[in-house]
C-alpha cells in the first residue's frame, strides 16, 4: 500500500470534501431541504454514508458548509465580471449570456438552494448575510446594464431598479423549478424571454 505525505494526505482530504459539497448542493436543490439525507448525499458523491460525517456534523453542516464553499469560490462573480469586461457583446447579448448560463450552468444549484434556504426556519444569521449578498452581486452587475440599454434605446422605459428586479425574479422562478425543458433551443427560449424587458 503506498505511504502519503502530510501534504497529499491533506489534497486527499480536500479532493473528497470538495466532492461530497458539489453533491450536496446538487441534492439539495433537486430535493429541498427537509426531503434530504446525508444517505442521498453520500450516494450522489459515490462514497460510504458513514464517511460524510468524516468531514460534516450533521445535514446542516453539509448545507451550510457547502454554500459557503460555492459562494467563496466566485464563479458566478467572475463570470458576470468577464461579462462586463467584454466589448464585444452588446448590452442585449451580455444578458441573453447571463440568462443563458443561469439556466444550465451547475451554479444554479446555488440559488435554487438559496430558494429552500429563505423559505426555511432556523437558518442562521451570517448565511442569510450571506445569500443577501448574492443577490446584490447581481443587481449591481444589472443595473449600470439596464440604463445603458435604456440610453441606447433597446431596454424598454421605467425604473431599471425595478425592471432589474422584475427579471431577476423570473429568472429566479424559472431556476427554481429543474429547467430541463429550457436546454432544448435554450437560445430561442431566452430571446423569447428577454422580449418582456426589450424594445424590440
Amino acid at each position: 500500500m503506498p505511504r502519503f505525505s502530510d501534504a497529499q494526505l491533506e489534497s486527499i482530504r480536500e479532493e473528497r470534501k470538495e466532492q461530497i459539497m458539489k453533491a450536496a448542493l446538487k441534492v439539495f436543490a433537486e430535493n429541498g431541504i427537509k426531503l434530504t439525507k446525508i444517505s442521498t448525499i453520500a450516494k450522489e458523491a459515490g462514497i460510504s454514508h458513514g464517511l460524510v460525517y468524516h468531514y460534516f456534523q450533521s445535514k446542516d453542516d453539509v448545507l451550510f458548509g457547502s454554500l459557503e464553499w460555492a459562494v467563496a469560490l466566485g464563479e458566478t462573480e467572475q463570470f458576470l465580471q468577464g461579462l462586463n469586461e467584454n466589448n464585444d457583446l452588446s448590452i442585449i447579448e451580455k444578458i441573453h449570456t447571463f440568462t443563458k448560463f443561469a439556466l444550465t450552468s451547475g451554479s444554479n444549484h446555488v440559488f435554487r438552494v438559496i430558494q429552500h434556504l429563505e423559505h426555511s426556519d432556523d437558518v442562521p444569521q451570517h448565511i442569510r448575510d450571506l445569500y443577501k449578498n448574492v443577490g446584490y452581486v447581481y443587481i449591481e452587475f444589472f443595473i449600470p446594464i439596464f440604463i445603458e440599454g435604456q440610453q441606447t434605446g433597446v431596454i424598454i422605459d421605467g425604473d431599471p431598479e425595478e425592471l432589474v428586479a422584475i427579471f431577476l425574479t423570473v429568472v429566479s422562478s424559472i431556476m427554481a423549478d429543474e429547467p430541463v425543458w429550457w436546454k432544448d433551443s435554450i437560445d430561442e427560449k431566452v430571446s423569447i424571454l428577454l422580449r418582456m424587458i426589450t424594445t424590440r
